[in-house]
């Protein structure tokens, strides 16, 4: 389903579109999560949103995780999968040696169901983050915000292979996935019970795009208020596949189909759209929100446009300190956060142990006012407030045909929603024609993505410069904190 993509700003004519935070705030040493919220959740806080993958356990995604595990459910069997778990090392991948043929069967496995969406996310996520030219033929391909648009494809294939096994295998996959890695849990039960005792009216929610199973895990292990996810229709115990077809993924035959209006990618801004419509409240810059999360390539940026503080947690593209000039935003603040693991390790006789993953930090906290960062950034929030003035005004010549082609968008989504009701009550050799006309509409919706992604190629350009300008803000206040922005440089 076509997206609108980024937004122009909403700001006055003669308005400023950005601003600096208030305060900014890189925790030095790797702290308990208790006590990051001790610094950063104030008792009046109402929301607590947390991100779940790589926030909850350090550099750990559930739903990722989940995908490899239905590998090995499916190259293995249960029985084996549980004979072996005590000895089973961390890692997407496990080989059981002492049974090589299925090893092979696993190998084969593995590879049917991810080899191909690896090496898009490789070269279309991974490459893009580190190298400069194929970040810009990553904005040029997928528009102003390609980190959603590459993560929905191994999002959508991972849904398709969980359209294959029961809901309730899911769970059950979902809950050793989480057991497993209880190590690289740097957030805990009693932790979120201590956030109530503090702050009484507070509600906390996980938002991510993992899929259900892995956020019904998380909610019954943290006793989280409530929980936002990557959904699909269900029917008779397994969820349905994603209308989305690509026999270059060479995905299962799907059994139900769930078409637009039943399909949800939890991703980027689609977070953010999904706790408005629930809690619109949270619109309020009154009402006092704090959002944490890893922001591991820049995709949780935008919650600085929504929620009055923010935190990345163990993260390697930290929050830039320039925000739109309408957010609510009043703090950001950088923070590592210990793991299980890391406490076990201190408490055994290792005060300074660190997860080797980690990278190094200045021990010192380093907190910015906004006076500080005007001085340390003035020039950069110039170079910022004209790219968005541009950004602004190209975006508003461009509105019409944008406008054309998302309604063109909604039509098609329209008649793949029919198509899919159609394939759903047919059997059999009936649903044959009905398949066609699905991949012609597949085929319509691909060519209207493109088209958006070619009248936006200028608004493209200047998200480039934008993002650029972002990781250089944020960088120049690093040099004060050395280390406290990450080893590994990722663009927001």
């Amino acid at each position: 389903m076509l997206s609108v993509g980024t937004q122009p700003s909403s700001a006055r004519a003669g308005a400023r579109h950005t601003r600096l935070v208030g305060r900014l705030v890189i925790h030095g040493e790797p702290v308990r999560f208790r006590e990051l919220c001790r610094r950063v959740v104030p008792e009046g806080t109402r929301y607590l949103i947390l991100d779940l993958d790589r926030t909850v356990h350090l550099g750990r995604n559930m739903g990722e995780l989940l995908g490899w595990e239905l590998c090995a459910y499916h190259g293995y069997g249960l029985d084996r999968l549980v004979e072996a778990e005590g000895r089973r090392p961390l890692g997407r991948f496990f080989f059981a040696w002492s049974r090589p043929a299925s090893v092979v069967r696993y190998l084969a496995v593995t590879a049917r169901m991810w080899a191909l969406p690896g090496l898009f996310y490789f070269f279309c996520g991974k490459l893009p983050a580190l190298l400069e030219i194929t970040r810009r033929l990553s904005f040029r391909f997928f528009g102003p915000e390609p980190v959603a648009a590459v993560q929905r494809v191994p999002q959508t294939v991972l849904m398709h292979h969980m359209a294959a096994v029961p809901t309730s295998t899911l769970r059950m996959l979902a809950r050793r996935v989480w057991d497993r890695y209880r190590g690289d849990q740097v957030i805990e039960h009693a932790d979120l019970e201590w956030v109530r005792s503090r702050c009484p009216e507070i509600r906390i929610v996980i938002a991510s795009a993992s899929p259900r199973p892995s956020l019904e895990v998380a909610a019954e292990d943290l006793g989280v208020d409530d929980i936002i996810y990557s959904r699909a229709e269900e029917h008779d115990g397994q969820f349905s596949s994603p209308y989305q077809l690509n026999r270059l993924f060479m995905l299962p035959a799907p059994r139900w189909i769930s078409g637009p209006g039943q399909l949800r990618i939890n991703s980027g801004r689609a977070k953010i759209e999904a706790l408005l419509a629930r809690y619109p409240d949270l619109a309020d810059p009154a009402v006092v929100s704090v959002g944490m999360s890893d922001t591991g390539y820049g995709e949780d940026h935008c919650w600085a446009e929504h929620f009055t503080r923010v935190v990345d947690v163990n993260s390697s593209a930290p929050f830039p300190p320039i925000v739109p000039a309408g957010s609510p935003v009043r703090e950001i603040h950088s923070a590592a956060v210990l793991t299980r693991s890391e406490l076990a390790r201190r408490a055994a006789g290792e005060p300074t142990y660190s997860d080797p993953r980690r990278a190094q930090r200045d021990s010192a906290d380093h907190a910015f006012t906004a006076a500080e960062l005007k001085e340390r950034l003035g020039g950069l929030v110039d170079e910022a407030e004209v790219l968005a003035s541009r950004f602004e005004e190209c975006a508003s010549h461009l509105a019409e045909a944008r406008r054309l082609i998302l309604l063109e968008g909604k039509e098609v989504a329209g008649r793949l929603d029919v198509i899919a009701a159609a394939f759903n009550s047919a059997r059999g050799r009936e649903r044959r024609p009905i398949m066609s006309q699905l991949r012609r509409e597949l085929r319509e919706e691909r060519a209207l993505r493109r088209r958006l992604a070619r009248l936006e190629r200028p608004l493209s350009e200047i998200a480039i410069e934008r993002n650029r300008l972002l990781v250089t803000s944020r960088e120049e206040l690093a040099r004060r904190a050395p280390g406290a922005g990450g080893a590994r440089r990722r663009a927001p």
